[in-house]
């Protein structure tokens, strides 16, 4: 709409109009006819700015990091815990990340179980025993000082267990464990006998029996005599509750899948816990060239029907053994190679393994978390934390899912997990508030990972604006694929 202000007369109707934005010709029409009438002066009356830049910085002695001084050496106030729950420890987050903070392995697996199950609601609640938001319905305790076996458990954690990982010693249970225990008060195992807690290996002990006893906690021991047949055993146990028919652990379009790595390069299967966390399935182990004959007992089980994935290439599982575990069903291996893409099979690492499984798709087993684009939930660890890693594969259970990367150093990320992150950070080309967002949860102690690294993660992972012309990387929610 133009606003039309006489100007001069003309000769037919003595008037001549000339056309004025609505908005501009409004406001400056009722300026005139203000001052005309004596409501505005030359006093103060719209205000004063004032500017003021001859103004020194401070001595700081690091002045790029604080500019204008050093803040205060302690925390200026505190955030005491929820009502009720004395026990829970406020963690560091920013917009796109969460530290879930341990100082060794025992708090990072209790600082994973208070961020997923807030236990706030009575255990004789409305449908307590079917739902798992609030309360876990049992517990997978472990101790800390060997990897293979606490890797191997991780497959009672998925449904109907619903039994998430507490770290414990050979001789009892440490007081934090002991606190997150008492409160999160487990529903026990419906479809087992009402078990509260599995004790695998080391965990088996009379000192943490003794301690569960006095709680009141019922529980199973699993132990075996070496880690391939701890596997089979674990794999048998929770075939007979997750699936009854047949005791082998499938998911729900009947796939029988099986993750497995070899127990001489055992970081490279670490992505797979979070998976198992996920979906049923089973985890087995191999040697670099020979299979167990436990493992080989597991996959029999199958009746040739499992879907093999191997977790790293031929340098850590051979050739020769991919070929004779093709006899127990199809085999798909899970590496950074790519027949295209290099004519020299590249080096497969740990980082690069647990990449590759973030983005795979494979329509066959419905496996992978095909995450190619932006609106995802990932945790990162250290990959020398293998206890983090165990320990925080319940948030692929519950909330984001997220799946399992690494860092291999403390204060910065690798290039290919940099590139990966800047691939799905989220981009609008509308508006930022349609989303979709990225979460990341930070894993571990600041030597484990630094405040500096988590801080460019989450720059890194921040909404960036897709109509600008440089902006190359990140997407919107269409751009993980391929689809279902």
């Amino acid at each position: 709409m133009a606003l039309l202000i006489p100007t001069r007369t003309d000769e037919r109707t003595r008037t001549k109009f000339v056309g004025v934005g609505a908005g501009v010709g409004l406001v400056a029409i009722v300026l005139i006819v203000l001052a005309a009438a004596g409501v505005f002066s030359s006093s103060s009356a719209l205000g004063n700015v004032g500017l003021v830049t001859n103004v020194a910085a401070p001595q700081s002695p690091n002045a790029q990091m604080d500019p204008f001084g050093a803040p205060s050496a302690t925390a200026d106030y505190t955030v005491p815990p929820p009502p009720g729950q004395p026990t829970l420890v406020p963690t560091i987050g920013t917009k796109t990340t969460q530290r879930l903070y341990g100082a060794d392995p025992f708090q990072e697996a209790v600082s994973v179980t208070q961020h997923v199950w807030p236990a706030a609601l009575p255990l004789n609640a409305p449908n307590e025993n079917n739902n798992d938001p609030d309360r876990p319905w049992a517990l997978t305790l472990l101790t800390p000082d060997e990897p293979l076996p606490a890797i191997t458990a991780v497959p009672l954690l998925h449904f109907p267990n619903d039994a998430p990982i507490l770290y414990v010693t050979r001789n009892g249970i440490p007081k934090v464990t002991e606190d997150e225990i008492k409160r999160l008060g487990d529903t026990g195992i419906s479809r087992y006998h009402n078990v509260d807690a599995f004790l695998v290996g080391a965990a088996a002990n009379s000192g943490v029996e003794k301690q569960l006893k006095a709680m009141g906690l019922k529980y199973a021991t699993v132990t075996a005599p070496n880690v391939p047949a701890l596997a089979n055993t674990v794999d048998k146990l929770y075939g007979s509750i997750q699936n009854p028919d047949t005791g082998v652990p499938n998911m729900g379009n009947g796939m029988q899948n099986v993750m497995i790595g070899s127990m001489q390069s055992y970081q490279y299967l670490l992505p797979a816990t979070h998976w198992v966390a996920h979906m049923a399935s089973g985890l087995l182990w191999v040697n670099q060239n020979s299979i167990p004959a436990p493992t080989i007992e597991a996959l029999k089980r199958r009746k040739g029907q499992a879907r093999i994935y191997l977790f790293g290439g031929p340098q850590q599982i051979s050739g020769a053994v991919a070929n004779e575990l093709a006899q127990y069903g199809a085999v798909v291996r899970i590496t950074n190679n790519d027949n295209v893409a290099f004519n020299a099979n590249p080096t497969d690492t740990a980082v690069d393994t647990a990449i590759a499984f973030a983005k795979m798709w494979d329509g066959a087993g419905e496996v992978g978390w095909k995450i190619t684009g932006p609106g995802h939930g990932f945790t990162l660890v250290n990959e020398n934390d293998w206890q983090a890693a165990v320990a925080s594969a319940p948030l692929s259970h519950l909330g984001f899912h997220a799946p399992l990367l690494f860092t291999n150093s403390s204060g910065t990320i690798p290039p290919e997990l940099e590139s990966y992150y800047k691939s799905v950070a989220p981009t609008y080309t509308t508006t930022p508030a349609d989303g979709p967002y990225n979460m990341t949860y930070v894993i571990g102690s600041w030597n484990q990972v630094t405040w500096p690294l988590q801080a460019h993660v989450d720059y890194i992972s921040e909404m960036g604006n897709r109509r600008l012309w440089n902006t190359t990387t990140g997407g919107g929610y269409t751009d993980s694929s391929p689809t279902p």
